[in-house]
Order: structure tokens, then C-alpha cells, then sequence
């Protein structure tokens, strides 16, 4: 009998995460999802559920695209008697199906048409002839793997025991539960806050480490699997909120790359809204990062399609979930310890980012954790990856500054100002800032003040008398909104005195907020917020701060542009990691006691 390879299980609803059953399966009649043992009941009454979902259709464009599989079969677990039919979504052309067959399960392996398809969304459809279950199934190939994948899992950790905890014992259960991946995928933690205990890390390899964020404590992993004869490597945050088979399917396309530059980079799902994509890929020119297909609701069929189209390419993948073989990374992670080391890393090492359907993560909201550090840190990575990769002229780089600044000042967030300020500071010192800082102590000590002001804190919304506007402006409204620099040159008689209500997010809605003194900027989701006032001196004597300090930026930016592209091999060679971590404790496997 010939050997299958499994390429992706089939996902069922379970509880581990609160999402939609749409994105695993579409149940049309007369069925029902167990979640609690990750099965669907169909009833005798004909029950139809169908897997032209996120988590089970199958991204043929991509597998005929980046790899070498030559075949398809499927394999379905549990009982009775079906109809399967095989369908494909393509974009901008009618569904249509393409095999019908009449199954008892259990039953072996069925071939699928894979020869005679180009691309689009290849999904089957259940009909229960009289009544039966589904607990699980497989893609599989007979097509070998060009060469064995050993893969190592590396997380960085710092104080998040709520989170790494149970995500090293979900990959460990995982693991356990795939015999045919035993030695093949291992999982790494970096440690850098250093209390990790031994019952705590589980089966898990831990590193401790030295604090110098998640730049440094993913070059540690990747040093790690270099010595110790891993072939491939997958970065993933420390929460690893991800179903483990997103792991599975990252192995097996590595496994049949065509191309040994071939990264692959996890979508992101807004937690709060498990099925809204954040971003599936992302973008990056002249100093500014772009998510691609942002904003799109996966239940929906032409929102999977439309993401499945590649309409351009991704520059970089983001490490909550980003797979790459180690041999291809030839260039190691810029000191920046947080922000801007995922994008340089895929720059530096031109890797071919892909992504696929069904291989994600679920996060935070990135506009809860907007504050003045992170613009701080966000600011300096930008500025000093345009100057690392580019060419950038004076004009470019004051556009890039001044969006920054005014984006914080029009919000009326002054403490986010002047960390802008601070972060064009420390890149205008040069390279030997980054060698300086690799803690980020001192920056994160002067930073504390700043997050301060603008922390959010318990909010009761019934404590303020607010207002409420919409986006909605007349013409002679905005130009009087512009020219007045969103009523920072207007008299104080035309201002009110009241609060305003807006959601948490990177900015304020300028035409929401004009002529009002205060600001509540609020996360409904957790009940946060804080309040921001309008105060026309900080807002200059920000906006003098800013034109000094772009001034003197720009003045030495030949030699900037210049020190930084001299400094960047030496700082992002293994080399440079390897002689930081010359001193520090050997690993150790900890086992459950």
C-alpha cells in the first residue's frame, strides 16, 4: 500500500476558541456541531453540512504555486452513509462541482481531481443518506517531501505565564496526538524574564535569557535550532492562539516548498471578532507597513476568495506566526528589542512570504495597546528601516516624521508628541544608540512618564455628560477645520466646553473631536479609557520640539543614511547575537514533575 503524507486535518468547532462555526463548517440541514468533542451529528432528515470555510477549504492556488505536491486524497473519520461532493469557488466564476461519490464510513483514502485544477478554493460537501457522524479527516498526498523538516517552535516569553502556560501544554497534547510528527516539530521557549518553572515548561526546551525584548530573544531561538540541527524554524507569540493544525500545515508546506526562500506568515483575527481578519500579509515601502485584505469578515465565501487573491505580493510577515528554512536566514535580527524586527528580518533575508488559507492566529487589538511607547518604538523602527534599506531623501523622511507627530496632536495625545519626538531623537544618534540601549531600559524609563498620561484605566460611562458626533461635515466646516490646524488657531469663545466621545484607536476622527475641549477615548470591550483635553500650549510648544529635532534629522541625514547601511551587516550577523549571549546559562530541558 502506497505511504500518505497528511497535509491538513480537517477542523471542527471545538471550545478552545469562542468563534463562529462558519469558519470551520456551514451546516445547511439537519445537523449539529459537538464542540465539546469536536464532532458534527447529521441527522437522518438528510443532514447537508458543507467545508468551504476558512479553517477546511483547501487553497489550491497556493499548493500549485509553492509546491511540488502531484496529488490529492481525502480521508474522513466516523460513521454512516454519505454523498460527498467535491467543489471548487474560484474567483469572479461560478461554483461548480467537479465529483460525487456514495461513501460508508470508515472508509479508505478517495482520490480528488488535483491535476485537473488550477486554482481557487476546493472544499466538500456532506449528505447524510441516513443519519451518521463526522469526527475528524484529512487531506493527504502520496507525493514524498523533498527533504525531512524538523521544525522548531520558538517563543519568546517575558512575565506572561497566564498565556505561555497553557499554549505550551495545547502544542504538547497536539504533538502527543500526532504519532507521525514525533521528532519532526519541537517546541522552544525563551525565556526572558527568567521564572519560568520547571512544571510550568513542560516538555518544552527553555532558554533563559537576558531581557532584550523579541528581537533578541528570537535570534536566542533561532541560535538554538541552528546548533541543534533544526532545519526550519517557526516564530510565534507567546500565547500561541492559534488551532495547533495552523502549526501542522506550516510543516507540511515547508516540507514540499518548491523554493527553499519560502516563509510562511500566519493571518491575524481580531479576538474580539474571531472572524474579522486584521491582516494576511502586510506591506511595506518607503518607510510605511500596510496590512493586506484588512478588515475581511472569513465567514463569507467572496471574502475568502477575495483574500486568496494575490493582488500583491507580502513583503514581510508578522512573528506572531512566521515559518522560514534557517538556512535561508542569512541575516539574524536587528537590535530594535519590539517593533520593526519582523519587517527587516523578511527584507534583509528576501524571503518569498506566502500565506494560505486556514493558517492564523487570534489578537489583541492593536489600537488597545497604542500608547506612547509603542509610537515611540513604532516611529524609530520605521525611520531606521528606511534608512537601513533605502535611499530615502529629506522630503520622504519629514513626511513620515510630520504624519506621526500631527496624527498624535490633532488627537490631542501630547505625551504620544513628544515620544515621537524622543524616537527621532535616539535614531538621529546614529547606530551606537541601538548598541547603547539593546534593554531598552533607559528609553523604557523615560517613556514611563508619558504612558502615564495617556493610560487607560476603568471608565463608567455614566460619570460623564458626553457628546456624540458623526463623521459628517459641510464643506465650509472642513476648510475652517484646516485652516484653523483642527482648532488649535481658533479663539477660546468658539470652543466647548464638553467631553466627546470616541472609540480607542490609532488616532482621534479629526472632524469628530473639532472645537471640543475634551476627549474620551474609549475601549468598549474591556470598559477602558481615559480622557484627553485640548491645550493649545503643549500642542505648540510640541509641534517647536518636532521642528527642531526633524530639523537636525534631516540636516545629517547623508551621514545617518550612510553610518546605518555601514552598521547593518555586523548588527544583524549571527555573529553579533552570538557574542552578546557568549555569557549566559546553557538551556535546559524541563520536564513535568
Amino acid at each position: 500500500m502506497p505511504e500518505f503524507f497528511t497535509l491538513q486535518e480537517l477542523l471542527l468547532p471545538g471550545l478552545e476558541f469562542p468563534c463562529s462555526d462558519k469558519l470551520y463548517v456551514r451546516i445547511k440541514t439537519a445537523a449539529s456541531a459537538r464542540r465539546q468533542y469536536r464532532s458534527l451529528t447529521l441527522f437522518p432528515a438528510r443532514g447537508r453540512v458543507s467545508f468551504d470555510s476558512f479553517f477546511n477549504a483547501l487553497s489550491v492556488g497556493t499548493l500549485k504555486r509553492a509546491t511540488i505536491i502531484e496529488d490529492l486524497f481525502l480521508l474522513l473519520e466516523g460513521r454512516g452513509d454519505f454523498i460527498l461532493r467535491v467543489g471548487i469557488h474560484r474567483n469572479g466564476q461560478a461554483h461548480r462541482w467537479v465529483q460525487e461519490y456514495g461513501i460508508s464510513l470508515p472508509s479508505p483514502p478517495l482520490a480528488l481531481p488535483w491535476a485537473e485544477l488550477e486554482d481557487g478554493l476546493l472544499h466538500i460537501e456532506l449528505e447524510s443518506l441516513g443519519g451518521g457522524e463526522i469526527s475528524g479527516g484529512r487531506y493527504l498526498t502520496r507525493t514524498a517531501p523533498l527533504a525531512p523538516v524538523r521544525l522548531g517552535i520558538v517563543i519568546t516569553h517575558f512575565n506572561r505565564q497566564f498565556y505561555v502556560v497553557p499554549a505550551i501544554a495545547r502544542i504538547g497534547a497536539a504533538l502527543a496526538n500526532r504519532p507521525d510528527l514525533a521528532g519532526k516539530i519541537e517546541l522552544v521557549v525563551v525565556d526572558n524574564s527568567r521564572n519560568l518553572t520547571r512544571q510550568e515548561a513542560g516538555a518544552a526546551t527553555v532558554l533563559p535569557n537576558p531581557n532584550y525584548g523579541g528581537s533578541g530573544g528570537f535570534a536566542r531561538g533561532l541560535i538554538y535550532l541552528k546548533d541543534h540541527g533544526f532545519t526550519h524554524c517557526l516564530f510565534m507569540d507567546d500565547d500561541a492562539s492559534c488551532e495547533i493544525d495552523s502549526i501542522f500545515r506550516a510543516h507540511s508546506l515547508l516540507a514540499y516548498a518548491r523554493d527553499p526562500a519560502l516563509a510562511i506568515s500566519g493571518a491575524l483575527l481580531r479576538e474580539l471578532e474571531p472572524y474579522r481578519l486584521f491582516e494576511k500579509g502586510a506591506a511595506y515601502a518607503n518607510g510605511r507597513t500596510r496590512p493586506l485584505n484588512h478588515n475581511r469578515d472569513m465567514r463569507e465565501t467572496q471574502q475568502l476568495l477575495e483574500a486568496e487573491t494575490r493582488r500583491e505580493r507580502a513583503d514581510y510577515g508578522a512573528w506572531w506566526f512566521f515559518g522560514f528554512r534557517i538556512d535561508q536566514a542569512k541575516a539574524f535580527p536587528f537590535p530594535f528589542f519590539v517593533r520593526g524586527d519582523d519587517i527587516l528580518f523578511s527584507l534583509n533575508n528576501g524571503f518569498h512570504v506566502e500565506t494560505i488559507n486556514g493558517v492564523a492566529c487570534w489578537g489583541e487589538d492593536f489600537q488597545l495597546k497604542e500608547n506612547p511607547g509603542t509610537r515611540y518604538q513604532g516611529l524609530r523602527a520605521m525611520l531606521t528601516i528606511a534608512l537601513q534599506t533605502g535611499s530615502p531623501g529629506r522630503l520622504q523622511m519629514f513626511r513620515i516624521m510630520l504624519g506621526w507627530v500631527l496624527s498624535s496632536l490633532f488627537s490631542y495625545n501630547y505625551a504620544s508628541a513628544e515620544a515621537i519626538i524622543l524616537a527621532i531623537r535616539d535614531v538621529g544618534k546614529g547606530p551606537a544608540f541601538w548598541r547603547e540601549n539593546l534593554d531598552n531600559s533607559a528609553p523604557r524609563a523615560e517613556l514611563a512618564p508619558l504612558n502615564a498620561r495617556e493610560k487607560l484605566e476603568k471608565i463608567d460611562l455614566a460619570d460623564f455628560s458626553l457628546a456624540y458626533r458623526g463623521d459628517t461635515e459641510p464643506g465650509a466646516r472642513r476648510w475652517l477645520r484646516l485652516l484653523s490646524l483642527n482648532g488649535m488657531l481658533l479663539p477660546g469663545f468658539l470652543l466647548r466646553d464638553q467631553t466627546v466621545f470616541e472609540h480607542k484607536s490609532f488616532r482621534a476622527s479629526y472632524r469628530r473631536i473639532f472645537r471640543f475641549r475634551h476627549v474620551l477615548y474609549y475601549y468598549e470591550a474591556m470598559g477602558l479609557g481615559y480622557v484627553a483635553h485640548y491645550d493649545r500650549r503643549l500642542f505648540f510648544r510640541a509641534l517647536c520640539g518636532f521642528m527642531k529635532i526633524s530639523a537636525r534629522f534631516l540636516v545629517t541625514l547623508p551621514r545617518l543614511r550612510e553610518a546605518y547601511q555601514r552598521a547593518l551587516p555586523e548588527m544583524t550577523s549571527e555573529a553579533f547575537w552570538r557574542r552578546l549571549y557568549a555569557e549566559t546559562a546553557q538551556p535546559r530541558k524541563m520536564d513535568c514533575e
